[in-house]
């Protein structure tokens, strides 16, 4: 499946790339001030994806929870450290802008804030739990695993908290920055699906406590952004561009039906998790 891995990145700059010829639309005039404040706000956009992906990995998160629920003695696990991230990048995403509002701000401020402390409590708890494993005390570990299967939610409700407030004020300051530029419908469109995608994959690894209504929306909402994107016309003078954005929807398409597939079973399976992540998003 490693075939089907959307670089999107790689998609998105060739898109961005596309010259300003061809037939002339009228344009929004932004101010300096607007263009300003939306570079601001795609800074921490970037550096918020950049972080998220490695912050808490659904994979790490699932591999930890499976070995705690051993109940019997298994061969010593090399068990996965905290993922490391940088005190620069931590330190930047606790501190939105101006650019937001106040409200948004706060909230990007207490989420991410909780983020990381559930992270933090999540890896403390295994490794006291392998420290009762390594010393064959069995007191407390069903404790242990019962507050991590609470963190392990909270972590991802904080991440898709964060997808859901930055999405569409990303989306806004791409239309400022992308004005000119004859593909931007099907930058925003891309990057806008991409980042449903990832909060599909996000709500799907939720293997204990799956949040299926929310998935369910999720679902719906990315073949709505999918059908909007079919419409969108072919820019005279920019086929390659949109060959590359076709190619995209067709596996944007291959995602939904086999998220819908594993939907359908009503539980969670590992290796459907496997093949709907292997549609890794290159912005995320």
């Amino acid at each position: 499946m490693g075939k089907n891995l959307l670089v999107l990145s790689v998609w998105v700059s060739v898109l961005m790339l596309a010259s300003c010829v061809g037939s002339k639309k009228e344009t929004v005039t932004y101010t300096p001030e607007e263009i300003a404040d939306a570079g601001q706000v795609m800074k921490y956009y970037d550096a918020s994806l950049a972080l998220l992906k490695n912050v808490v990995k659904e994979r790490d998160v699932n591999a930890v929870l499976g070995y705690m629920e051993q109940k019997t003695e298994v061969p010593m696990f090399s068990y996965i450290m905290s993922p490391v991230i940088s005190k620069k990048d931590s330190a930047e995403v606790m501190l939105p802008g101006e650019c937001f509002g106040a409200d948004v701000r706060q909230n990007l401020i207490q989420n991410y804030a909780e983020l990381f402390q559930s992270r933090n409590q999540f890896y403390a708890n295994f490794n006291k739990y392998l420290s009762l494993l390594k010393e064959k005390k069995t007191e407390g570990m069903a404790d242990l695993l019962n507050d991590n299967y609470e963190l392990s939610v909270v972590m991802s409700e904080c991440k898709q908290n964060i997808f859901d407030m930055l999405s569409p004020i990303a989306s806004n300051a791409q239309r400022v920055l992308l004005a000119e530029n004859p593909v931007k419908e099907q930058i925003i469109a891309m990057k806008s699906m991409s980042t449903t995608m990832q909060s599909i994959i996000n709500l799907y690894a939720r293997k204990h406590v799956e949040d299926k209504s929310r998935l369910d929306l999720k679902i719906m909402e990315l073949r709505l952004q999918l059908d909007a994107a079919e419409k969108l016309p072919v820019v005279k003078g920019h086929e390659e561009e949109s060959e590359k954005f076709k190619d995209f929807l067709s596996k944007t398409e291959g995602f939904l039906k086999i998220v819908q597939d594993a939907r359908q079973k009503n539980s969670y399976a590992d290796e459907d998790f496997e093949e709907i992540s292997s549609y890794g998003l290159g912005i995320i």
